[in-house]
């Protein structure tokens, strides 16, 4: 009688974690949910013991041992693409829970949202609390852009958005950079969130006790006042997100294969993030920025698709494939396509 051999899989975000569990006919097992597993904000002795904890609590609510070994194991994480990293990891793992994973995989983020929905390669743009972008191609080769957290970048995602609205205030008091559009909106919706009664307050948010996953939260505030008032200021800033987005795309274009551009519907993206839930105020800059570099890239046409499962589902198949296992999921049923561009 052949062994019962079970496959788990982490997707990693800057706000919470998701752990899938599988078994070898790819049905799931079981989900669980943990805390942020980004080793550079906790450090990796934590980011391990969180992702032990999830792969426990995984391995009880399907009934099963806590103490039995998965055979793959795939961690797609925020910084997982770093060689010392996963160098790193698999030492610490092997010291602190050898009996986990017989074999394991360890990437980034983006990674497992393409193994979710694109197992012959595409593009995955992530604009949640942090941004990103990630190409791989058919034959495995990639590029990527962007990923470098909110001191350096995180263009396009809710923490930059918010900053940048913060940023329209106090540069239009200080007659720096004073706005062509009202500030006052933007204010109100600053104010509101935070809970405060004057720009003063804010240092507190920024500094002292500084939250990403917080002070992202706002960006929620911003997107439905402009869905609902089309105030100028906030629709400005989102079109600027959009216009990141398509510059994340563009600088990955040159390693991008002619297969790629050429598939059907165009380069196949996969979007994560809650940001893309705004896309109607992403989209006009992300044509825009799409049509004026086109005789550069090379791309004419994409199709943006919506994960319909969690990515957790793509880790999973990247630590069966560590284990030579290719796991039989049905790929009709992961995703979704919510736009289509022809520049």
């Amino acid at each position: 009688m052949a062994e019962n051999l079970y496959y788990g899989g982490i997707e990693g975000g800057a706000s919470h974690s998701q752990f899938n569990l599988m078994g070898s006919d790819g049905k799931i097992l079981a989900n669980s949910e943990g805390e942020d597993t980004n080793h550079y904000l906790i450090g990796m002795e934590e980011c391990l013991r969180r992702i032990h904890v999830m792969v426990q609590d995984g391995l009880t609510k399907a009934g099963l041992p806590t103490d039995t070994t998965l055979e793959g194991l795939g961690l797609s994480l925020s910084g997982g693409d770093e060689a010392d990293a996963q160098v790193a990891f698999k030492k610490m793992i092997k010291e602190k829970y050898p009996t986990m994973a017989r074999h394991i995989f360890i990437g980034s983020d983006t990674r497992s949202a393409v193994a979710t929905a694109l197992p012959k390669g595409g593009v995955v743009l992530i604009a949640g609390t942090g941004s990103n972008c990630q190409l791989i191609n058919e034959d495995g080769t990639m590029a990527r852009s962007g990923g470098w957290g909110h001191m350096l970048g995180d263009e396009s995602s809710a923490c930059w958005i918010v900053l940048k609205a913060v940023k329209s205030v106090f540069d239009h008091d200080d007659e720096i950079h004073p706005s062509k559009h009202s500030v006052e909106t933007v204010r109100k919706v600053i104010y509101d969130y935070f809970k405060i009664q004057e720009r003063s307050g804010l240092l507190d948010h920024l500094y002292k006790d500084f939250n990403k996953t917080k002070f992202a939260g706002c960006c929620k505030s911003l997107a439905e006042e402009a869905i609902k008032t089309k105030d100028p200021l906030i629709c400005l800033i989102f079109q600027d997100a959009g216009r990141y987005l398509a510059k994340h795309l563009s600088a990955v274009a040159a390693k991008m294969s002619e297969a790629l551009k050429e598939r059907k519907g165009g380069v196949p993206i996969v979007c994560v993030g809650s940001v893309f839930k705004s896309w109607e105020l992403l989209e006009p800059g992300f044509i825009e920025e799409m049509k004026s570099r086109k005789n550069v890239t090379g791309i004419k046409e994409v199709t943006l698709y919506r994960l319909k499962v969690d990515a957790s589902v793509g880790a999973t198949s990247l630590g069966a494939m560590a284990a030579g296992k290719e796991l039989p999921i049905d790929y009709s049923t992961t995703a979704t396509a919510f736009y289509n561009g022809v520049f």
